[in-house]
């Protein structure tokens, strides 16, 4: 495998994939972050058995449509699940046999979480409004986004299901670390989240980097563990460093993401801009202990 990043944190990653019940949280903004920037990681995780893999979206990724444009955050969710589906019935050592799929609601601070399982893979959606991509917000949901209300310019943040409201940033923080607590059931854990410095992340959407800095902040000095920092954007821009079976799997998981989008009417993405991003990942790792 070649280096990602820098060859410290490579090794890190290394040692940590072959460590057993380890417990592995990918916080993103939207339905298709983690396929395109968080990958192979994503599947070395769920195609594990002994370790359990988290997957949370924050945002609805409506581009400001709500519940309206033909359910386009529900074709994006619908993605996500086959995504998923599609890795975990890869998996070497399982019988590569379909299963169904749970759905449920988890109930964290009086907050209803739309959560999906599936083997060792635990799916999220919290479905907040999109916050545009200068954080600016849309008018459907009154120009509020994650980052306006991470820094406490707005309060009531409402799912666009009207399923629940979130009354400033210290009730979405708090219930961000009762989730990952919840879910935290091995004896390590890794935070996978978008690059916070923006000299390396370049001009990132305003939602991955508020998305990773509610999730951080939860985190920081109230577990063991590990941060995994990732460029996004970026990353376009950057030399492709991935093996040909991980450029395979990273195109199959974008592959079975793309169906869900277009199976419901939707444009599937698969287009150059979007799989450039399939022969690249860049990261780097933090202790969780550290102050940010």
């Amino acid at each position: 495998m070649k280096i990602k990043f820098f060859t410290i944190f490579a090794l890190l990653l290394g040692a940590n994939m072959l460590s057993a019940q380890t417990t592995r949280v990918f916080g993103v903004a939207h339905q298709d972050d983690w396929q395109l920037f968080m990958n192979p990681n994503v599947a070395n995780s769920i195609q594990n058995a002994e370790d359990k893999t988290v997957i949370i979206h924050l945002t609805a990724g409506d581009a400001g449509y709500g519940m309206g444009n033909d359910a386009f955050y529900k074709a994006r969710e619908e993605g996500v699940l086959r995504a998923v589906r599609f890795l975990s019935n890869t998996a070497e050592n399982r019988l590569k046999v379909g299963n169904e799929m749970s759905r449920s609601i988890t109930m964290i601070r009086n907050h209803p979480i739309l959560t999906y399982t599936y083997h060792n893979t635990v799916v999220y959606f919290l479905r907040l409004p999109d916050g545009n991509g200068d954080g600016s917000g849309f008018p459907l949901h009154n120009q509020k986004s994650l980052e306006k209300f991470y820094n406490r310019q707005v309060v009531d943040f409402i799912a666009i299901d009207q399923s629940t409201t979130y009354t400033n940033k210290e009730d979405l923080l708090g219930t961000l670390k009762e989730l990952i607590t919840t879910t935290h059931t091995g004896t390590q854990l890794e935070i996978h989240l978008t690059e916070l410095s923006e000299d390396l992340n370049v001009d990132d959407h305003s939602d991955h980097l508020t998305a990773s800095r509610f999730i951080t902040e939860a985190a920081t000095n109230q577990f063991r563990g590990e941060f995994y920092y990732y460029i996004d954007y970026q990353t376009a821009n950057l030399e492709g460093n991935l093996e040909r079976d991980e450029i395979l799997i990273n195109s199959g998981t974008w592959g079975a993401t793309a169906s869900g989008l277009s199976d419901q009417r939707h444009a599937s993405l698969w287009d150059e801009y979007h799989t450039t991003y399939l022969d690249r990942q860049y990261y780097r790792v933090l202790p969780i202990s550290l102050e940010r």
